[in-house]
């Protein structure tokens, strides 16, 4: 059993889909809030588990006519070099994911990494025959376990490269066992074990079930222990297909944080910095303007009667005004801080 320097732990080989969000490669396309399935530990807000569509932080209208310039861009802005489809279930709103995928092979070709998430409540050969005609990759199925022989029997053959996807519930060693050597006998190609993470909308419910979070972080105590057990078992049995622990941390500060920092790379202003988290900094001062003769204007910008500017300028900023502020590289510039600089007045 291999560990990754994210924290995953792997028996055999780590999926492609997983390999590319890792490092931060991949775009996140929020098809639908809308699932058939009523998951107690199911971490979505209230506002995602509407008929929502967003693409990593953006929310678009997929019936609006920008909406393919909106989501191109976006996985542009990103450096991205896949996607994937996720909810709620995408296959709730079938013909809203082929577009989406229909788009994304168009504009970025055969080799833009594709994969799905999914229930399976609504999976039947003929959906598969479309996905893999549309040029899906890959797809992971959470499913509800008396449905698993329907699926596999759907997904038997088809050229999408697909397996399990379930949570590490505490104390579940005996289930995933079990779940695994299904998924063997069954054909699957790999299992995706995810660590329990606590939320603020499922928190009650496992609270309710005995579990609980753990100190350091929002994840639930006993999962990492409960998916290494399954894993290091399956290796001592020699199990065929590849397994694959995936950390709460791996979402946050890898998934996201690297998406984020070459976000940033691409989209800061030649007056802005990319620091190592990701974020974007840059210095705001007021009553600047007889300053900036001689300034290249691609070093400042003129805001609500401020000057945006870079860190670099600090040295000529005398008796001024002035705030470091740090943003998040996302498409609506959230502020995290805000810090005032005091500077001495000129002499």
């Amino acid at each position: 059993m291999r560990v990754l320097p994210t924290g995953s732990l792997v028996v055999g080989k780590l999926p492609k889909g997983c390999e590319l969000c890792q490092r931060g490669l991949k775009t996140v396309i929020f098809v639908t809030g809308m699932c058939p399935r009523r998951c107690f530990y199911c971490p979505l807000s209230r506002e995602r588990r509407r008929d929502v569509f967003l693409v990593n932080e953006v929310k678009l209208k997929a019936d609006n006519p920008k909406f393919v310039n909106s989501l191109i861009s976006e996985i542009y802005r990103s450096a991205s070099l896949g996607a994937s489809l996720t909810g709620g279930d995408p296959l709730i709103r079938l013909e809203r994911t082929l577009h989406v995928i229909q788009v994304i092979r168009e504009f970025l070709g055969d080799e833009f990494h594709l994969h799905l998430y999914t229930t399976g409540k609504t999976l039947t050969v003929n959906v598969v025959k479309k996905l893999e005609r549309i040029g899906l990759d890959e797809l992971r199925v959470h499913p509800d376990l008396n449905d698993l022989p329907k699926i596999a029997e759907a997904l038997r053959g088809s050229a999408i490269d697909y397996g399990l996807e379930v949570p590490a519930l505490p104390r579940s060693e005996r289930m995933l066992t079990r779940l695994v050597a299904k998924a063997e006998k069954m054909g699957f190609k790999f299992v995706n074990i995810n660590e329990l993470e606590f939320s603020e909308e499922n928190s009650v419910a496992l609270l309710q079930r005995g579990y609980t979070m753990s100190d350091d972080y929002i994840s639930a105590i006993g999962s990492k222990e409960t998916a290494a057990k399954v894993l290091k078992r399956a290796e001592r049995e020699g199990i065929g297909i590849d397994l694959h622990f995936c950390p709460v941390i791996v979402k946050d500060k890898y998934q996201t944080g690297l998406r984020l920092f070459r976000r940033g790379q691409v989209t800061a202003k030649p007056y802005e910095r990319v620091t190592d988290f990701g974020t974007i900094i840059r210095l705001e001062v007021t009553n600047m303007r007889e300053m900036l003769k001689g300034v290249p204007k691609a070093l400042y910008k003129l805001r609500d009667g401020k000057v945006l500017t870079s860190i670099d300028m600090l040295p000529l900023i005398k008796g001024k005004e002035v705030y470091l502020v740090e943003e998040l590289s996302s498409s609506d510039r959230l502020e995290i801080s805000r810090e005032r600089i005091h500077l001495a007045e000129e002499t």
